[in-house]
């Protein structure tokens, strides 16, 4: 009979609240929040110049698709950004956790630097909105942050399993 062996101690395995208390685990998802949040904002910016340079003053996606095309890089540019900067964070830090913290830096640094410059968008205004319209944006904030943390948490799922993986086969 083969004597029982107990699985080896799974870093991944601790609880969140303990892994958030480390302040290495909070310094990896600030800092790859903030470089994929820049880098996510650099390639907003270009492709806002790309759709003005197609648009030329009139952008109407459904007379021709090709003003499509921006819109779309954009949803894949945030769900990329989203998942890299999970995957990232969770994979320098064997969890889950710092890569959730990850991407809602990530989001939080490129909605700053969103409203310090963006061009060819005029200043919001200040009219007062109708309670329905808030009642839209909190819905809409609330899908928008379910979206992002999911997809923290499945970059930072997959970092922390290659990472597993690969430590596997080096041993």
């Amino acid at each position: 009979m083969s004597a029982y062996k107990p699985l080896p101690e799974n870093p991944a395995r601790r609880p969140w609240l303990t892994v958030l208390s480390d302040p290495a685990n909070l310094l990896s998802a600030l800092k790859w929040g903030a470089i994929v949040g820049v880098a996510y904002y650099l390639v907003s910016l270009l492709v806002i110049v790309i759709e003005n340079a197609l648009a030329q003053g009139s952008a109407n996606p459904a007379a021709n698709l090709a003003f499509a095309v921006p819109l779309c890089v954009g949803v894949f540019a945030i769900i990329f950004g989203l998942y890299s900067a999970g995957y990232l964070a969770g994979r320098e830090r064997l969890h889950v956790a710092p890569g959730v913290v990850s991407a809602l830096v990530m989001v939080i640094v490129a909605s700053i630097l969103a409203k310090i410059y963006t061009p060819g968008v005029a200043q919001a205004s200040t009219v007062k909105q109708p309670a329905s319209a808030l009642g839209a944006q909190i819905a809409g904030f609330i899908v928008y942050l379910a979206i992002v943390i999911g997809m923290g948490y499945l970059g930072g799922f997959y970092g922390v399993k290659n990472k597993l993986k690969a430590q596997a086969k080096s041993e």
